[in-house]
């Protein structure tokens, strides 16, 4: 399976340069520049904002990523990611761009490699540390984290790491995170609009049960 090709308008003075828009499978919104998780069709839905370059969101993700999913997967909301480049933007380098370009790949594959992959690439280089300058803009080591994950690595899926495929569309992503204004620290989560604290004032983050309390709420 493909992704929806698209004209993209304008040129970018990057890699993105000349390359067609090619917007991933399983992406929503007007733009389609998140990445679902869950039943489409759910009556809540959970946003989370993470960079793949971001040392708090894999943090974020160790401790409370499963008790998300498993949220998701009874239907009390459905998951949209939104990706972020910001880190590229702050520290210098292409590894959270072309993160994501890699992650657009694992989404088009389907969204539970999706969620897989994003994890593995948080995860950093052993356990959660964090990834150092601009390691992750290295096709191979992309596709050795990959590698964790099984059945994530497809001829189509090598060709669009190592070819840039989807980063056209990790640029709309970037562009989209910053049109809404998302300038706060990351990660940033939602539910229906209303935040979500993952992360305290002191940096610690909230427990799987005070995340749970938080989202459960009165939604039905």
């Amino acid at each position: 399976m493909i992704g929806t090709v698209f004209a993209l308008g304008g040129a970018a003075e990057d890699e993105a340069e000349g390359r067609p828009l090619v917007v991933p499978a399983n992406t929503v919104g007007e733009q389609r520049t998140s990445v679902l998780y869950g039943k489409a069709d759910a009556r809540h839905t959970l946003s989370v904002v993470v960079d793949p370059r971001c040392a708090p969101c894999a943090r974020m993700e160790a401790a409370l990523g499963r008790a998300m999913r498993q949220l998701a997967d009874k239907g009390a909301y459905r998951i949209e990611y939104r990706l972020a480049t910001v880190e590229d933007d702050a520290r210098g380098g292409k590894g959270s761009r072309r993160a994501v370009n890699a992650l657009g790949a694992a989404a088009n594959e389907g969204p539970e490699k999706f969620v897989r992959y994003l994890d593995a690439v948080l995860a950093g280089r052993s356990g959660r540390e964090e990834w150092d300058g601009d390691a992750l803009a290295s096709p191979n080591t992309l596709l050795g984290i990959a590698g964790r994950v099984d059945g994530l690595r497809t001829p189509a899926f090598d060709k669009a790491v190592r070819e840039l495929t989807y980063l056209p569309w990790a640029k709309k992503v970037a562009a989209a995170h910053n049109q809404n204004g998302d300038e706060d620290a990351l990660p940033a989560v939602t539910l229906d609009g209303s935040t979500v604290t993952v992360l305290g004032d002191d940096g610690v983050l909230v427990s799987p049960g005070e995340f749970i309390r938080q989202v459960r709420g009165d939604k039905g």
